[in-house]
């Protein structure tokens, strides 16, 4: 009797033991498997870079930058303050004049429209961009409507949750005299928060 309880015994601890291992090895391959997506993925709030260069711009020169928020919705991408202070200063070459007009204007919201669709492999979403003209009032009566386009699609990874995408300022007019001398381009790496 006695070696019979002590051989339950060992067989109830190496069961135990397969048991266990059994449901670790399972979790690890859960791990492995990659996420798949759908085009809801890229709702949400992100926090990134944008980076803009002049189309004159030395490939050399060191690419200028500002650190922005914004939102995504089911269809359009919302900044709640859009960098438009590079704009200002292509339009308005004397320094401290831009400088006082970034700081009367403060911020300017900017809605881009898109439609999504997903890859094949189902791990980014593709967003077609419908950008619209942007207006920047400065004030008393004038505004600067920026003409902006997206000639590339947008996209976002789900594994990575990161979202890229590329708008140029083509012209910048006051009136119908178009102040912005060289097309601007703005491109955006942005990571879901």
């Amino acid at each position: 009797i006695r070696k019979m309880k002590k051989t339950l015994k060992w067989s109830l601890v190496m069961m135990l033991t397969v048991v266990g291992l059994t449901f670790a090895s399972c979790s690890d391959d859960d791990d492995n498997t990659p996420t798949v997506g759908t085009v809801e993925d890229v709702i949400g709030d992100y926090t990134g870079k944008m980076t803009y260069a002049m189309a004159k711009s030395a490939a050399s020169e060191e690419v200028p930058g500002v650190t922005l928020e914004l939102g995504v919705k089911n269809d359009s991408i919302n900044f709640d303050k859009f960098p438009f202070e590079a704009l200002v200063k292509a339009i308005i070459t004397d320094e401290e004049a831009a400088n006082q007009i970034i700081e009367k204007v403060e911020k300017v919201e900017y809605k881009v429209g898109y439609k999504a669709e997903m890859n094949t492999a189902k791990d980014s979403v593709y967003l077609t961009l419908d950008p619209k003209p942007l207006a920047i009032d400065l004030g008393e009566g004038v505004a600067v409507n920026v003409t902006i386009t997206a000639a590339d699609k947008a996209s976002y990874s789900v594994n990575e949750k990161n979202l890229k995408f590329n708008l140029k300022a083509t012209e910048a007019k006051m009136g119908e005299l178009n102040m912005l001398p060289t097309p601007i381009a703005l491109s955006f790496d942005m990571k879901k928060k």
